[in-house]
């Protein structure tokens, strides 16, 4: 069940944060957009967050635009993580996660389509102290809140139908690029894993679930649909195929226990 509690706050309704955060931004040829977090990450230099740019083996020159980045914002507490070849958005994801230093962990897509900032809005005991992860979803209202293309909608939407039908679950909106947990939790979420492609925010989700004793507390929140995504038809075919494996190692792993 999901949260209705109206039109999101936003992140500067808060004068205070309430704890610190490392946001892990995962990025492949993502060079056009990096240059958007330069100023939000000024902005906040002062709630002493750390942000993680996980460079998954990028072929245009991401690899260079973040380097003349953290020259200016590593005190502001930029950091970047490379893989040394491309591996897939869950493994960028959990080498993230591996990296982080703060209490808790969080990450985002790389097109700003949900702000972090939002984070501090939810870091309440039962996140810091491992209880609870925060799944962002996106709800399509009349308010506007969140701009996707229809075919975009549509494709998460049946995506999300099989998701349900493969694993059982009743998770909203599994896809959504805004997730926020104790960092501790994470890590031991992180070795358990091994999704590296775009389905992994199923089996950490489900992981979290059913091994971890976590509850999934899901928020609407405002969302920015942005072109460019690394998302192509053949992905699809490839997170079905991630589903199955993920079920399958779900299975496997209950029967351990």
């Amino acid at each position: 069940m999901y949260e209705m509690s109206g039109r999101p706050e936003t992140a500067t309704a808060h004068t205070q944060a309430i704890g610190a955060v490392s946001v892990v931004i995962p990025c492949y040829n993502e060079a056009p957009r990096l240059e958007r977090w330069r100023e939000l990450i000024t902005a906040n230099a002062f709630l002493d967050w750390e942000w993680i740019f996980v460079n998954d083996g990028s072929r245009d020159n991401s690899r260079e635009v973040l380097a003349a980045m953290a020259w200016d914002l590593e005190p502001c507490g930029m950091r970047i993580v490379d893989l040394p070849r491309n591996c897939g958005k869950g493994a960028a994801v959990r080498a993230g996660f591996m990296a982080a230093t703060r209490p808790c962990v969080g990450y985002v897509d790389a097109d700003l389509a949900a702000s972090p900032l939002v984070f501090q809005l939810y870091l309440d005991d039962a996140v810091r102290q491992g209880r609870t992860l925060l799944v962002g979803i996106r709800l399509l209202t009349a308010d506007r809140l969140v701009q996707r293309t229809l075919f975009r909608h549509i494709l998460g939407r049946l995506y999300q139908t099989l998701f349900s039908c493969f694993l059982g679950s009743t998770i909203y909106d599994s896809q959504c690029g805004f997730k926020l947990l104790a960092t501790a939790k994470a890590r031991a979420l992180a070795a358990d894993m091994r999704c590296d492609g775009f389905a992994f925010d199923a089996e950490l989700l489900l992981l979290a679930q059913q091994h971890h004793d976590m509850h999934l507390r899901e928020v609407p929140i405002a969302w920015s649909e942005r072109g460019g995504s690394s998302v192509r038809p053949w992905s699809a075919f490839r997170m079905l195929v991630d589903l199955w494996l993920i079920r399958r190692r779900l299975l496997r792993h209950g029967s351990q226990e």
